[in-house]
């Protein structure tokens, strides 16, 4: 992974209007990825020495006027389904992968 590779089409063909495109990491620490008007960053906070880890998500979002009357409230209502079943999926194959290598979740 570099800076400015595509990590996020929301569309075929992806393009610079639909897709996010990374612009900084730091492996096993932080990944962020932007879009015109949208920027989407995930960190990794380590918990109990190291132990056990959460990740944090920030999904930012710019919305033009007079449409952001109506797409704001649809893309707001249709954001969180999809990103609490995104991190639910996260969540249950980092948990299966520790639960492999001995580790408790």
């Amino acid at each position: 992974m570099a800076v400015g590779d595509l990590a996020a089409p929301m569309a075929s063909p992806p393009n610079e209007r639909n897709s996010f495109r990374v612009f900084g990491f730091e492996p096993n620490v932080w990944l962020g990825w932007a879009k015109p008007g949208s920027t989407w960053v995930w960190v990794l906070e380590p918990l109990d020495g190291g132990r056990r880890t959460r990740l944090v998500v920030r999904l930012t979002e710019s919305y033009a006027l007079p449409w952001a009357v109506v797409t704001a409230p649809l893309m707001e209502l249709a954001d969180f389904p999809m990103m609490r079943k995104e991190l639910l999926g996260i969540r249950r194959r980092a948990e299966a992968r520790a639960g492999e290598r001995g580790v408790s979740p």
